[in-house]
């Protein structure tokens, strides 16, 4: 439905948590990130206690539209760690607080946050997430361990991360092209 359709849904029923979530993501798909924002929070709200893959992807999802918006690193890591907190076994809070911590130079945390990540991503099966949060499995986790290894002087363990990921993974291009150039600097 197209974002006047759902905010007519939405005015016949303002507490439905999945018109909430799929007027946020109508939003969020034209780049309308403060706005998108509002309406993941009114999903994760309203969703607390009878939705919890809305509510933990709505709470990613408004980090991510933060993120879009720049200068909102409070902002984003406090939604992350209340994904975190309301569903602690799933693995794409991990990777998206240990990205934030990678971009930010923060390697120790990038390499911790990414191991937790690890964690629940190998050993435990996930129902899908009804909406992208930027994570396409446990390889993302792994990367991010990797490129963090390399700067908190584990070199041999991140290079042999980087080629694990190249031999025994089906990657998306930019972290096939993420391995390959990490792997130069050896």
């Amino acid at each position: 439905m197209a974002i006047r359709e759902l905010t007519i849904a939405l005015a016949l029923d303002p507490f439905d948590v999945q018109i909430n979530f799929d007027l946020a993501q109508a939003y969020d798909a034209q780049q309308q990130y403060a706005s998108a924002a509002g309406f993941y929070l009114r999903a994760a709200e309203f969703g607390y206690k009878t939705h919890p893959l809305i509510t933990y992807t709505s709470l990613l999802r408004m980090a991510i539209c933060w993120t879009h918006q720049g200068d909102r690193n409070k902002t984003v890591h406090n939604n992350i760690m209340q994904a975190i907190a309301y569903l602690p076994n799933r693995p794409e809070a991990y990777f998206l607080l240990s990205r934030i911590n990678e971009r930010n130079k923060m390697y120790q945390d990038c390499y911790t946050f990414a191991e937790m990540g690890l964690l629940y991503a190998t050993h435990t099966f996930h129902q899908p997430l009804p909406g992208y949060v930027d994570y396409n499995g446990a390889y993302c986790l792994m990367f991010e361990k990797a490129v963090a290894g390399w700067w908190l002087g584990k070199k041999e363990e991140s290079k042999s991360l980087f080629q694990h990921l190249l031999d025994n993974h089906k990657m998306s291009p930019e972290y096939v092209t993420g391995c390959l150039n990490n792997l130069k600097l050896y």
